[in-house]
């Protein structure tokens, strides 16, 4: 009933508009990671988050942070029990509701690291199409705010928003990377052969000499 009946508390164009916006000024950025958390962190006024992203390595590794110097920086297998739970569920974990009525996650057993962190307060899924690109926990919120379905759903969206162009912007990075690597093979493949043309041109001065 509430989710039909009863009118929304957030404009959702302007959420996403807001959203997007952040995001594409920051895609030309070296703090992207900054920004997005940022971004995130606004929809429900949290005073800070961080952001962890799947690696080459088995594992999702923090890599950027706003806000948030007392958040711990734990480091969670690829396999580990929350990867898991938010691959499977890609549930929004309120940590509060996860200490107070636990049984509602199920069987999931938080991490040392997060589960001891008094400064925690949401785990948002960043999921890329049906894979778990990474997530990101966030500070408290300046004020009480009630999370229901409504902020579940707007921060999920949100976190699939942010997992798409983060990878759109690693991909673009590789890109150049590989560009970059291609340049120099065409470039070594010329001084290769001008010293090749140079071997030969001594080698016949000195079988005439």
């Amino acid at each position: 009933i509430n989710k039909n009946f009863f009118s929304y508390r957030y404009d959702y164009r302007e959420e996403w508009l807001r959203l997007t916006r952040e995001l594409t000024e920051a895609c030309h950025d070296e703090d992207f990671g900054e920004r997005a958390v940022r971004a995130m962190a606004s929809l429900v006024e949290a005073r800070g988050g961080a952001l962890w992203v799947k690696q080459d390595v088995p594992r999702y590794q923090r890599i950027a942070d706003w806000e948030a110097p007392l958040l711990k920086d734990g480091i969670e297998p690829q396999d580990g029990a929350l990867a898991t739970f938010l691959q499977e569920k890609e549930w929004v974990i309120n940590l509060d509701e996860y200490r107070a009525t636990r049984p509602i996650y199920g069987n999931l057993h938080l991490p040392d690291w997060l589960s001891g962190d008094e400064d925690a307060w949401l785990v948002i899924p960043l999921m890329l199409h049906d894979d778990l690109f990474g997530f990101m926990v966030l500070l408290p919120a300046r004020t009480k705010i009630n999370i229901n379905w409504e902020v579940n759903d707007l921060l999920k969206t949100a976190g699939r928003q942010v997992a798409s162009t983060l990878a759109q912007l690693h991909a673009n990075r590789a890109l150049l990377v590989a560009r970059q690597f291609d340049s120099f093979n065409r470039m070594s493949a010329f001084v290769v052969q001008d010293l090749k043309n140079l071997v030969a041109q001594l080698s016949l001065l000195m079988s005439n000499a």
